[in-house]
């Protein structure tokens, strides 16, 4: 592994430095995967899409959970 430096916006960078470093790790590996695979950003989103749909996320469900409090 090797450390790196990203610029990121002041509110992003505050909410990375409150995470614990299992939250972090998990952030790195997705930051691996998308560079390392060299997918835009497009093509995750769509597969997130369809694994979504798979397990039975309809639209309707994942609006219900976004409006949960």
């Amino acid at each position: 592994m090797k450390t790196i430096t990203l610029e990121v916006s002041d509110p992003t960078a505050e909410k990375l430095e409150q995470m614990t470093v299992a939250e972090k790790k998990a952030i790195a590996e997705t930051l691996d995967i998308i560079v390392g695979k060299k997918r835009s950003l497009e093509e995750i989103m769509k597969d997130a899409s369809e694994q979504a749909r798979k397990n039975g996320l309809t639209p309707e469900i994942l609006e219900q959970l976004l409006n949960e409090k």
